[in-house]
């Protein structure tokens, strides 16, 4: 089951993809920033539902919603956006819902059991592979012709890349072939922590918590210019991970 998530704004993305992914464990998230992204993936891919963004810059999400009608008839549309004057021209599209934002879980939830009532999404049950802890610390990881083992301390942070990850350390990227939930496991003990469902800390690497999209907040990790952004449900046992018990 392929779901797509179209928004102009990363963090938004982010958020949203995180939210659904623990409401629709099975589900395989893809991401488009723009409408010409967007309209890649209809051509290229399956997609049973789209939760989409109105305002996209340049081309309104209604457009291009007309767009997915005449190429995936068969896909659910929700409508995501921070602007309530587009709620009639929506449904005019026969979208499923319209969600406003900031996103709330109940409300995610409830356009869900809309696609699930109305035959959009159909659940699978995935097997999970058996995956083995580290060895001395190491992780073995792609390197082309070549695999790098990399000491878990070098690592800094872990990004969810649709199906793979990226591991950034201090002077490389890494892209492997394995999701973040097999990731997450392979680190347990360590000293990582998932901030994010996107993300995933090294906390030695920690320098602030700062403010963020949406009231919320992100880290500053050392050596990254990009800040992580922290989910609204972590931000306090964030907070408890650096607090002197």
């Amino acid at each position: 089951m392929k779901i797509a998530v179209i928004d102009d704004e990363r963090p938004a993305r982010k958020e949203l993809i995180f939210l659904l992914e623990s409401i629709l464990e099975d589900a395989e998230f893809l991401e488009a920033d723009s409408a010409e992204s967007a309209i890649e993936l209809v051509k290229n891919e399956k997609i049973q539902a789209f939760f989409l963004d109105i305002n996209l810059g340049e081309v309104k999400g209604t457009t291009l919603a007309s767009i997915i009608r005449e190429k995936q008839p068969d896909a659910g549309i929700v409508f995501v956006t921070a602007y309530e004057n587009y709620a009639v021209e929506a449904f005019e599209l026969d979208a499923v819902d319209y969600v406003m934002k900031p996103f709330d879980m109940k409300r995610l939830q409830k356009a869900v059991e809309k696609l699930k009532n109305q035959g959009f999404l159909e659940m699978k049950q995935v097997q999970k592979e058996n995956i083995a802890k580290p060895h001395a610390g190491k992780i073995a990881v792609n390197g082309g012709d070549r695999i790098h083992l990399i000491d878990l301390k070098e690592i800094i942070v872990v990004e969810a890349n649709q199906r793979s990850c990226r591991i950034c350390t201090k002077n490389h990227v890494y892209e492997e072939n394995i999701t973040m939930s097999h990731m997450e496991e392979k680190l347990q003990g360590y000293n990582f922590y998932r901030v994010h469902k996107s993300y995933l800390v090294n906390l030695d690497y920690v320098e602030e918590l700062i403010p963020s999209y949406n009231n919320g907040y992100a880290m500053k990790m050392k050596y990254l210019e990009e800040k992580i952004p922290i989910s609204r449900t972590q931000v306090k046992n964030v907070r408890n991970l650096f607090v002197i018990q």
